[in-house]
């Protein structure tokens, strides 16, 4: 019968098929005991060893991993009011009376909103995306604090790929 450790080498009993913690040493007591001081077999790596338990330290708990900020193309058009959504447009409008720096910031917004027409989700903590946003109201486009609403606003379900 295979003998299983803890990951403190703590003996944790028998068990029927080997693992990968067991050994075929049985070890001299198989006190389980969880009293501190209290002697019970530890596996040492080469032999089972008397020792007084210990308790092992509580592991440390997972960093929570935050759910990624995504919302589908629609959900974040949905973002910006009707009259945002039309000043980008004209925004984006070539006009050839422009000059040529005025023609090339046109350009760029046409060149994002196809690329997020063309997205499958829009991924709100994306470098790419904070920039454009924030670029929005740095020309003007959105009025101050709306790139800040629109990028931290709770997702809504109805938003959700």
């Amino acid at each position: 019968m295979p003998f299983e450790f803890d990951l403190h080498g703590w003996f944790a009993g028998g068990v029927a098929e080997p693992g990968l913690r067991t050994v075929t040493a049985a070890p001299p007591s198989q006190s389980t005991t969880t009293t501190e001081g209290e002697p019970r077999a530890n596996w040492s790596g080469v032999a089972w060893v008397m020792r007084p338990y210990v308790a092992p330290s509580p592991e440390p708990e997972a960093p929570a991993v935050a759910a990624p900020r995504i919302v589908s193309v629609l959900g974040f058009r949905r973002r910006f009011t009707p009259a945002e959504k039309a000043a980008i447009e004209w925004a984006a409008v070539d006009r050839p009376d422009q000059p040529d720096a005025l023609r090339m910031q046109a350009a760029a917004l046409r060149a994002t909103l196809a690329d997020q027409a063309t997205a499958q989700f829009i991924d709100l903590e994306d470098p790419a995306t904070v920039h454009g946003v924030q670029g929005l109201e740095a020309l003007g486009i959105l009025a101050a604090g709306r790139a800040l609403e629109i990028l931290t606003a709770p997702i809504q379900p109805e938003e959700l790929p």
